[in-house]
């Protein structure tokens, strides 16, 4: 907090207003730990240039201009009012102006819509510090209004409702109900950006509940969506990344082919394959003990088919710790530790190259992990000569 504000002084040294704004401010409310900080200020984008020797304008005719302090970024923007929205995301036209209270009825929701002064004391025009006492998510102003100009915040109502437990006030959730179909107006990308968080939430399971009972999963990607029934307490804080909430989400739902479903969702296609290997080894009965399965999937892969299982309630038999000691017991952990190589093979058979030299590691992989040879070059060599593995010639 202390270089933001070294920002704040600087600009009320040169006659601006500054305040720390947004979700930080509620966070060092709610005694949890500070995100990104945030400064709005009456200054406009030419002045915080003028006055800062380090910025970057990323957004000028929105008043956004980063400031470079020690090392560390902050957005400092120009206190404004927005016009109408046209594109269910920016506003029309952007007006500059003098005063915090102006700046932050612009903003989503109340607990979001507070400025913390240089002395400590808090601009709350909107009752977001009661709310926050309260535990309700109550939008600035007319929720039609801020749901109508970005339907996205009615995600991010959702997404808070999922990270803070708290609930949704009952103008701000009749207006998520109604206009739940603009979401259909907004990319997947973003959309994907805050479910992904919503997933990630100590309350997500009642957070996906709500999107559910609300009608908002019928305009989300192949929804509506129907969770499982079962009498279980799933517990999200099981899972501890992206991949993994995916898989235990697309196992509650019963997705067939997840490779193919999370295409619309736009997923990069390096995760959509990890979430896709997952439930496939999540719907198989494997054993997490065996050095081939380590070997083939790897501890990471393991380890979270593990962690899936046990969300969705199931006990696999062996502990990740005892799964890990497994590991470091392999006499090898990777290809590049055995002790011939497709060189050693082409010379040892006098073949040229060809699938043949991958088939024939792949044996030999398997062998050496099962315990019949050694991981030695003359013992692989004399088991390829003993055994007839001299594949035959092309």
């Amino acid at each position: 907090m202390t270089k933001a504000q070294k920002i704040i002084e600087t600009l009320q040294a040169n006659g601006f207003k500054a305040y720390i704004v947004g979700g930080v401010v509620r966070d060092r409310l709610l005694d949890k730990s500070l995100g990104d900080i945030d400064i709005a200020t009456s200054a406009h984008p030419e002045d915080v240039m003028r006055i800062f020797p380090k910025t970057i304008p990323i957004g000028l005719s929105h008043g956004t201009v980063i400031v470079r302090e020690d090392g560390e970024s902050f957005e400092v923007t120009t206190f404004r009012a927005e016009g109408e929205y046209e594109d269910y995301r920016r506003p029309s036209d952007v007006e500059f102006h003098d005063s915090i209270e102006e700046d932050l009825a612009r903003r989503d929701f109340t607990i979001n819509a507070m400025a913390l002064k240089q002395d400590g004391t808090i601009i709350d025009p909107y009752g977001g510090k009661q709310d926050l006492l309260d535990g309700i998510i109550r939008a600035v102003g007319d929720p039609f209004e801020r749901f109508q100009e970005d339907p996205l915040r009615m995600m991010r109502g959702i997404r808070f409702h999922s990270l803070l437990g708290f609930t949704l006030h009952e103008d701000t959730l009749a207006a998520l109900i109604d206009r739940a179909h603009l979401l259909e107006k907004i990319s997947v990308e973003r959309i994907r950006e805050e479910f992904e968080k919503l997933l990630a939430g100590a309350h997500a399971e009642v957070a996906l509940k709500l999107l559910i009972d609300s009608g908002m999963s019928k305009h989300l990607p192949h929804g509506p969506y129907s969770l499982d029934k079962k009498e279980y307490d799933f517990d999200w804080k099981i899972l501890y990344d992206d991949v993994q909430r995916w898989s235990g989400f697309l196992l509650r739902i019963k997705v067939a082919d997840p490779y193919d479903w999370l295409k619309a969702w736009r997923l990069p296609n390096q995760k959509r394959a990890r979430v896709d290997s997952i439930i496939r080894l999540v719907r198989s009965d494997i054993d997490f003990q065996s050095p081939v399965n380590l070997y083939m999937h790897g501890l990471e892969s393991l380890e979270a088919v593990h962690k899936v299982k046990a969300y969705l309630g199931e006990k696999p038999h062996v502990t990740i710790e005892e799964m890990r000691e497994s590991f470091t017991r392999l006499p090898i952990q990777e290809r590049s530790e055995l002790g011939i190589d497709g060189n050693d093979l082409k010379e040892i058979c006098n073949r040229k190259p060809g699938p043949w030299i991958a088939s024939l590691l792949e044996q030999i992989e398997q062998r050496v992990l099962e315990g019949s040879i050694k991981n030695d070059p003359s013992e692989i060599k004399e088991w390829i000569t003993k055994c007839h593995q001299l594949p035959e010639n092309d």
